[in-house]
């Protein structure tokens, strides 16, 4: 499957079958799609057999089994995050959501909504993280940070 996002003219999240080709509405190719509060600027992260969505560019989080569309959970705010460019990221069993007020919220790849930290930077940062072996790197607009963990 191939999934889609689109937030500008509509929302719309829709998982694909490959090796279609055309216009490819209302076929049996469109495996499922969901039309509500979708991303605008962060991209989709699939995670196991989780995807995870922004609406528009909110720290409004929803998360969809990835082959089937069943919602585990939709519209979920996370509390402090303001605003969201940065496309989140999956490591160790988390997903992190970077607000474009430096705050990162840590979440368990899980069907419920479990935060696992709230973690704040003095910076804006619309930059999606990076993740290199055991670090993680932010670009704030005023510096960039290295976030590992101490031996």
């Amino acid at each position: 499957m191939v999934f889609c996002t689109s937030g500008y003219r509509g929302s719309k999240l829709s998982a694909i079958k490959l090796g279609k080709t055309g216009d490819l509405t209302g076929t049996e190719a469109i495996i499922w799609e969901v039309n509500e509060a979708t991303p605008y600027v962060p991209s989709a992260i699939l995670y196991g057999e989780k995807i995870y969505v922004c609406s528009g560019n909110n720290a409004t989080i929803s998360c969809y089994n990835a082959k089937t569309g069943k919602p585990y959970y939709i519209k979920q705010k996370l509390e402090s995050v303001k605003g969201i460019y940065a496309s989140p990221v999956g490591v160790a069993g988390n997903v992190y959501f970077v607000g474009r007020n430096g705050v990162t919220c840590v979440l368990k790849n899980s069907e419920k909504l479990e935060v696992v930290a709230v973690n704040t930077l003095d910076d804006d940062i619309d930059c999606s993280p990076a993740i290199v072996g055991n670090q993680m790197y932010l670009k704030g607009k005023q510096y960039l940070y290295c976030i590992a963990k101490s031996k």
